[in-house]
């Protein structure tokens, strides 16, 4: 009985250019409907390649598309064999990769519902010990209370970097009012590090950008950062911004021990941690992908008198696009 070309499992479709006209529809609802795609080789005489492909690019229904290699008959064994093999790695590596993707997914999910579930009932109990100690206790609880919630951020930021490294090849980006998610931002930040001074200087930026939901991720890392690595009696950090007519800045400015310059060419790297760093260099590595993926930049500036500036710089868009205005 013959095999279904939607739904039968194989390695590879070996076709030749009628075979391709019959089972055209097939081949392009398995090609939708399966993750890892179906290679598609097609047989051509030698004498006829050129006319072949030419007619399969005049097709209006984009059926060279379909096709993944073409061979040229008449074609040696050896020949044959190298390119079926070749066809064939490229599948499997497809396989790999996918299987990694979903065990990268699960693996995320997993250990973020633990780890939430789990700090959920420390720092309920640590919540519930805040009345039973001294004053002296209560400096060592709240920065215990402050590492537990940074932990529970620490799972969104393992989120965002799944989310950010698999959706690379085109993330989903609409018009962002920077301004109000500035304030958003800053504000929670305020509540998080009540002993911090966090301060918008001047009014909200006005303008839009070209972002997604994860903009927000960028800012309140830079945040966390100025404030968990400082070592001034009264951290401080100062965020500014500054338009122009494509672009807006915005400098996240702290009072902090500063970043030497040899530690400032790798401070963006997914392994790097400054030495008294409480924690993972995951944060800084998420900033960076994520303000490229913007189209956007991020760099380090010194501050006066001491501390450093990150420097946020992105695209902005026009507000009045697609209001109808001729």
């Amino acid at each position: 009985m013959e095999t279904d070309i939607r739904t039968g499992e194989f390695d590879c479709c070996i076709l030749d250019r009628a075979s391709l006209l019959d089972n055209q529809d097939a081949l392009r609802t398995r090609k939708q409907a399966d993750r890892i795609p179906l290679p598609v080789v097609l047989l051509v005489p030698e004498q006829r390649a050129d006319e072949v492909v030419n007619a399969l690019q005049r097709e209006s229904n984009a059926l060279d598309s379909l096709v993944d290699e073409l061979l040229r008959m008449p074609i040696t064994s050896l020949e044959l064999e190298q390119r079926f093999k070749s066809v064939l790695r490229a599948r499997n590596q497809a396989i790999r990769l996918h299987e990694g993707h979903e065990q990268l997914e699960l693996l995320n999910r997993v250990l973020r519902h633990d780890i939430r579930n789990d700090m959920s009932v420390v720092l309920g109990w640590l919540e519930v010990l805040d009345p039973h100690v001294d004053s002296e206790g209560k400096e060592i609880l709240d920065r215990v209370l402050n590492s537990g919630h940074h932990v529970v951020e620490l799972t969104d930021i393992a989120r965002n970097i799944v989310e950010a490294i698999f959706e690379g090849e085109g993330p989903s980006l609409e018009p962002v009012e920077l301004g109000g998610l500035l304030e958003n931002v800053i504000a929670i930040r305020k509540e998080t590090f009540e002993k911090a001074t966090i301060t918008l200087q001047g009014p909200p930026p006005d303008v839009t950008v070209l972002a997604n939901e994860m903009l927000s991720s960028v800012f309140r890392n830079l945040i966390n950062n100025a404030v968990q690595h400082n070592d001034a009696d009264e951290p401080s950090v100062s965020i500014s911004t500054q338009e122009d007519d494509d672009n807006v800045r915005i400098r996240i400015a702290d009072n902090g021990p500063g970043i030497s310059e040899e530690h400032r060419d790798r401070i963006f790297d997914s392994d790097v941690k400054g030495l008294e760093s409480i924690g993972t260099g995951m944060g800084l590595y998420l900033v960076t992908n994520l303000v490229e993926m913007y189209d956007g930049s991020v760099w380090i500036e010194d501050n006066d008198p001491r501390g450093v500036v990150f420097v946020v710089e992105l695209p902005t868009i026009d507000s009045t696009m697609g209001d109808g205005n001729g």
